[in-house]
Order: structure tokens, then sequence, then C-alpha cells
């Protein structure tokens, strides 16, 4: 069917209030099960603010499957940013854009293909926080001596290293990293080799890898927290914790800002201003500047 076909289904059976929509044709055989490549074709659906419809239907359209997945254009861009959602990604970068209202649609997946900030900047920053929680939570599973959970957790922290080495790159990761990463100038593979297929005791090769993650962890700190740093050091005066989760700069970081900053203050980057201490001072809040 060709995609203005779509176009007119669209025009004719979408309330007003939707601002664009992607039309997404799958080329291969279906995989069954699979989300996406169950459906001859995907369409996401984008509205201005709440959306009344219902995240998922499906339809049949002359004869052929069809998914649509409505979703805000806020929650979309969260999405987008924080990359697990495989299916949205895939339609904005591959799919046919069939309406867009005042191009906000094409203007999204040019700053997408193209990295441009602070898209990249934001991408970095919730890829390292990613990264740096796989790596704290199996190092307390080492100290708990849970090895096979502390294994698994360091293998999703390679994954997102990975995710890491193929950003700095411009490369968009999908659900093929480690075949993305193969050939790059980088020890992420390496070390997913080590970690599945050394001859050393699981014990011995968690905590190798352990140990070049927080090499890397430390080498990436800096240039991956930009947007928290560069806020920090916006003014003279300390910020609290208050006033950098409501901050509209760091509004699509929220939710990993907190280990990030904490992971600051650990290295010396980022330090705790002296709290005024006196006896009606009972919440005091703590702030943080960096030099």
């Amino acid at each position: 069917m060709e995609l203005t076909n779509f176009s007119l289904y669209y025009g004719n059976s979408v309330d007003k209030d939707a601002i664009g929509a992607i039309a997404y044709r799958n080329k291969d055989q279906a995989v069954y099960g699979s989300i996406i490549d169950d459906f001859q074709t995907n369409i996401v659906v984008v509205y201005e603010g709440e959306v009344d419809e219902p995240y998922i239907q499906h339809f049949m359209v002359r004869g052929e499957h069809c998914q649509i997945m409505n979703v805000a254009m806020e929650d979309f861009r969260k999405e987008l940013l924080n990359g697990t959602h495989k299916v949205l990604l895939k339609c904005l970068l591959e799919g046919d854009i069939i309406k867009d209202s005042d191009d906000r649609l094409y203007s999204m997946r040019r700053d997408f293909l193209t990295f441009e900030e602070p898209i990249r900047e934001r991408k970095l920053f919730i890829g390292y926080a990613n990264f740096l929680q796989k790596y704290v939570d199996a190092k307390m599973l080492m100290k708990e001596e849970r090895l096979l959970d502390a294994y698994f957790c360091t293998l999703e922290g390679l994954h997102h290293w990975a995710e890491l080495e193929l950003l700095e790159r411009g490369i968009h990761p999908n659900t093929a990293v480690w075949d993305q990463v193969t050939g790059l100038n980088t020890p992420v593979r390496k070390l997913y080799e080590e970690l599945t297929a050394s001859t050393e005791t699981l014990g011995q090769r968690i905590e190798l890898v352990l140990l070049a993650c927080d090499f890397s962890m430390v080498s990436k700190l800096e240039h991956c927290a930009a947007p928290l740093l560069r806020l920090l050091r916006s003014r003279r005066s300390p910020w609290t914790m208050q006033e950098l989760m409501l901050h509209p700069e760091l509004e699509a970081l929220r939710s990993v800002m907190p280990i990030v900053l904490r992971q600051l203050i650990y290295r010396s980057i980022v330090k705790e201003a002296a709290v005024w201490k006196e006896a009606r001072a009972y919440h005091e809040p703590v702030r943080y500047y960096a030099e």
C-alpha cells in the first residue's frame, strides 16, 4: 500500500489535536511476536498535550496489519533521549513522515540524525548514568557474594559502555550493539569476550571487568556530565538539589541526574558548600558547586 493511502487514512481518522504522524513500513519478513516486525506498518501519532487515545491500537487497513502508537510530544522526546524504546527510535529514523505540523517531526529527526546539541550531550549524560548505575549495582552484589546477579549487572554495564562508545562517534545504538562496536578502537568488545568466554573463575572475570569499568567511568565523567557541570559553574552561589531538579536545562535528565552528581562529588569535581549551622535551622538544604 502506498504511503499516500496512509496519509488519507490518517486525515480521516485521527483527531485534530494530533500534530504529526510517522509511518514505518516493515520491509523484512515478519518476526513472530515482535512488537514492530509483526506488523506490515507501524504508525506513530504525536500529540501536543495529553493523549486521549489508547497508547496502542491495532487495525486492518486494506488487508494489512497496522499498529498505531499514540504518544505525547514531550514523552516522545524523553523516550528517544533515553534510547530504551527502540520501536519509536526506529520509526523516527527510518519511517516516512506523513503529517507534520510546523515541521516539528522533521526537525526532530534531523537533530537526531545529525546529533545536534543539546541532544548529543543529553544522550551521553543518560548513557553514562545507566553505565554508572550498573557498575554500582554490580559492586554491591559482589560484596554480597551474589556472583550470578553481579555477572548479569556487569554484562548490562558493558552494554551501556558500548552504547556510549557509539554515541561518542555519532552512531545511534541499535539492537545489534556488539556488531556495531566491532572494529572500533575500544576495549569494550574485548572485555565482553573476557567476561563471557574466559577460563578464569566467574568472580575473577567480574572483578577484572569492573576494574576496567572504573577506569572508563573516571575518564568519561567530566565529558558526559557536561550539562550538569556547566549549570553548576554558571553562577557564583551554590545550587540546592531542588534547584537543579527543577531547572529547565536538566529537565530531560532529572531521573538520572542524582547518581551522576554523587559520582562527581565522590571524585571531588563537585563540592558541597559549607552549611551555616544554627540551632533553629533544622532543614538547611545541602548546596553544590563546581569550580
